[in-house]
């Protein structure tokens, strides 16, 4: 019997993505040393840099007002705008019109009042964010989305619960969907929650016909990649073991270069640390001691991260809502397929942390 797999590492840039176009993770951090040195003064507050480097790659639609909103305020270098004919230098965000692939795009630039180099580069983007520049090849052979971490270490900054009732009703979460983690849900649940609302969509544009295996592998390539996974995993290391929340401690790039360049050993327990961090617990060599607690959280969590993503992808504003009330009231259980994305991740977790020194 076929099965779907999650993949965790990945030895080839993801699909649409050039060859050509990837950078090293040495190139990476040399282009955000010059947005670090944008802010004179400022290259070590850490956890302000993380932020303005985070909004480079993700800011605006629901990152403000959901996922992170204690950095909403923070300014970053360039103008964000979402258009709808794509351009030479923007990238597609995912949306949907009455089921079908309807993307909108995402442009950054330069304003007219920039401090480097004034208005000559007024509307142009910066090569940072060309060409999906985030996925970078480490001196390991393996590819991971570096604009992944730095969401991920943004949202552990400033930790919340995902939810759709503000902030001064949050004493009443427990009465509606929501995610306890907003890192959770900027990184690896996130990314497995979107293979789940492509499956739904799949399912709906096929004039609810069950989606054959293949076609889910396809999605889950797409959704969550190797190189995404690893670079939603790396967030739970490095916050391990440097101090990202100093306002006056290691400039990030220089984080990065000891984790990913230096003799550190931290890379060689990655995934343990990370299983560590999100509650596996009791590892004896070929199972976690809760592994069934952990999926029952992890599914009600996912489900709710799955509905807040279908509504945020749907463009019509009836459909928003009631797609999300169906998968809240228990529709489309088999064809979300939540508990089993889970479970092939685990699967996957687990093939890997074999790999790694016990001590």
């Amino acid at each position: 019997m076929e099965t779907l797999v999650q993949p965790i590492f990945a030895n080839h840039p993801e699909k649409g993505h050039e060859l050509k176009d990837v950078l090293t993770i040495q190139e990476f951090i040399n282009l955000l040393k010059e947005e670090e040195d944008y802010w004179p003064g400022e290259q070590n507050n850490t956890k302000l840099m993380i932020t303005r480097l985070r909004k480079i790659f993700y800011d605006a639609w629901g990152w403000n007002t959901e996922l992170i909103r204690g950095a909403a305020d923070i300014k970053m270098r360039y103008e964000v705008k979402i258009v709808d004919v794509p351009t030479e230098n923007s990238r597609e965000v995912v949306r949907y019109e009455q089921y079908q692939y309807s993307p909108k795009n995402r442009e950054v630039l330069y304003t007219d009042h920039d401090k480097v180099y004034g208005n000559t580069r007024a509307g142009k983007a910066p090569f940072i964010y060309k060409n999906d520049h985030q996925e970078v090849l480490l001196p390991d052979g393996y590819y991971c989305d570096a604009a992944h971490i730095l969401a991920g270490l943004d949202a552990y900054n400033y930790e919340a619960v995902v939810s759709p009732l503000p902030n001064f009703l949050s004493f009443l979460n427990f009465l509606v969907p929501h995610v306890d983690s907003n890192m959770d849900i900027v990184t690896w649940l996130g990314d497995i929650a979107s293979s789940s609302g492509s499956f739904l969509f799949d399912y709906l544009l096929g004039k609810k016909q069950h989606i054959n295996i293949h076609k889910d592998q396809e999605d889950i390539y797409i959704d969550a990649p190797g190189s995404d996974m690893l670079g939603d995993i790396d967030p739970y290391v490095i916050r391990q073991f440097y101090d990202v929340s100093s306002t006056n401690g290691m400039r990030y790039t220089d984080i990065l270069e000891d984790y990913f360049c230096g003799n550190t050993s931290h890379r060689t327990r990655r995934i343990s640390t990370y299983c560590n961090a999100v509650g596996l617990k009791g590892w004896n060599g070929e199972q976690f001691a809760n592994e069934n607690e952990w999926l029952k959280k992890y599914t009600k969590q996912m489900k709710a991260n799955t509905e807040f993503q279908v509504f945020s992808l749907t463009t019509e504003k009836l459909p928003a809502v009631i797609l999300p009330l169906k998968i809240w009231l228990g529709f489309y259980k088999d064809v979300l397929k939540l508990e089993y994305l889970l479970q092939i991740y685990l699967v996957a977790l687990k093939e890997q942390i074999k790999n790694e020194p016990i001590n």
